[in-house]
């Protein structure tokens, strides 16, 4: 290797490739950036209640449990794993449109879920394609991520006082915008070249998922979205209660992801110092501590200090579980291992802590909501040791 693998130009990443990735990332992020802050205040400014609210942020989780396990194989299958990819984000686009109009929980619900059900599919697609360059040109997978993170963040804060101002049905008309991103975007997304079953053997899917150490890793990234469940869907509407304003939310909200930014730089050289493992473990722990944060106290101090620790929360989190999902599928499985730890993990994770924080916030309130949060995340720490995930060989990028 004649040049810094870190670097756009390393091992023949140019910086037009890193511009088709990182302009990916950073739209796709953005949605999330509209999404997660926004989409409870806008159903709260519909006059839907503390269940219907978490039951249409849940949907949007739940749909993600069957919808990469219907795109994934089809792109390991035909080889085409873009042009599946462009399907879904068009499908995206065109599902979301018929949102217009709608304020109603039972007109909303389905629209919803097939919008949720095209937009699970671009991005594990892609995540796919990106780990192939990450491993065969030795670059940094933290440095290409870090793109979605400044898009989330720029979202975030931006649309907190836009939509102050203008109302928070404005928030479909950005939506649109950055889901037509999207779709521009998976067409500028070069596809690695990755032949239908292609890769070195592992044997059957099936095969793989029946290793202790693969159900207990999917099951620890299971818990650890379930945890994120009610900061997604109420942070917001809890901060907002407490007399936060949308801009105050928004800048709560991009605090946390300019943590991430600037953990994604240094990702690839934790996990290759300390190891899969103890990323995996040390961030379920923080996570633990920073739910049960917010459930004791509002404080401005607190709250930023809680937010900081999204860096562990997601970042090291996410960049070790991909790093780990990458070693634990071969190359003919590997859209499909992508497909079952976003299903799993942000489908039925997020989804299930959705529905389960929408329950129980009227019931126990806000507070104990994310003291269970908290609890969710310490119970993946106890997964972890009882499945061996990741041990006992330490990683490296």
């Amino acid at each position: 290797m004649e040049a810094d693998s870190g670097t756009a130009e390393g091992n023949g990443l140019s910086r037009d490739l890193a511009f088709r990735f990182g302009g990916f990332y950073f739209v796709y992020f953005a949605t999330l950036g509209a999404i997660l802050p926004y989409w409870s205040l806008y159903l709260e400014s519909l006059g839907m209640v503390a269940f219907q609210i978490g039951v249409l942020v849940g949907a949007i989780q739940i749909t993600k449990i069957f919808a990469p396990n219907v795109w994934g194989p089809l792109a390991d299958r035909t080889g085409r794993r873009l042009t599946v990819a462009r399907f879904t984000a068009l499908g995206t686009l065109l599902a979301f449109l018929p949102l217009y109009g709608l304020d109603t929980f039972w007109a909303m619900l389905p629209v919803v879920a097939l919008f949720a059900f095209f937009h699970a599919g671009p991005l594990p697609l892609v995540e796919g394609a990106v780990w192939d360059v990450v491993r065969s040109r030795g670059i940094h997978y933290g440095r290409l991520r870090l793109w979605g993170s400044l898009g989330f963040i720029l979202t975030a804060v931006a649309l907190g006082p836009l939509l102050d101002s203008l109302g928070y049905v404005r928030l479909l008309d950005f939506m649109n915008a950055l889901l037509l991103g999207i779709l521009a975007f998976t067409f500028l997304v070069p596809e690695p070249g990755v032949a239908a079953g292609n890769g070195a053997g592992g044997g059957s899917l099936l095969e793989t998922l029946r290793r202790r150490r693969v159900w207990g890793f999917f099951a620890t990234t299971f818990l650890m979205q379930a945890s994120h469940g009610a900061y997604y869907g109420f942070f917001s509407i809890f901060m907002s209660a407490h007399g936060y304003s949308g801009l105050a939310i928004g800048l709560l909200w991009g605090l946390g992801v300019l943590a991430e930014v600037v953990v994604f730089l240094y990702t690839d050289q934790l996990v290759r110092r300390f190891g899969v493992r103890f990323i995996l473990a040390a961030s379920l722990v923080l996570a633990a501590l920073r739910w049960m944060v917010i459930g004791s106290t509002t404080a401005l101090g607190w709250l930023l200090a809680a937010q900081v620790l999204h860096a562990a929360t997601f970042a090291t989190f996410h960049a070790a579980a991909a790093h780990h999902t990458h070693e634990l599928f071969p190359g003919s499985q590997r859209s499909s291992g992508f497909a079952l730890y976003s299903s799993l993990a942000f489908g039925f994770g997020g989804g299930v802590g959705s529905l389960l924080s929408g329950t129980l916030w009227d019931w126990i309130g806000g507070g104990a909501t994310f003291w269970v949060a908290g609890g969710l995340a310490a119970l993946g720490v106890a997964v972890m040791g009882l499945t061996r995930v990741a041990a006992p060989t330490r990683s490296s990028v």
